[in-house]
């Protein structure tokens, strides 16, 4: 067996900027970080912004629905 078949695929980052949802909350993604993690930006209730860093696999594409 070749060992190209063999690899497994490397997960990729989503798009900066782009909105996701994490948890019970819509975020955006600020950047990329080391160890398939990204730097998220969030607004808590109070109005002050939030960032912190989360795995990839942690963030969901918010379908249709934002809020």
């Amino acid at each position: 067996m070749p060992d190209a078949d063999r690899r497994r695929k490397r997960p990729v980052c989503p798009p900066i900027g782009v909105l996701m949802r994490y948890r019970d909350r819509m975020v955006r993604l600020v950047a990329e970080a080391s160890g398939q993690r990204a730097i998220i930006e969030s607004i808590l209730e109070d109005g002050r912004q939030l960032r912190s860093v989360v795995k990839w696999h942690n963030l969901v594409n918010p379908g249709d629905q934002l809020f």
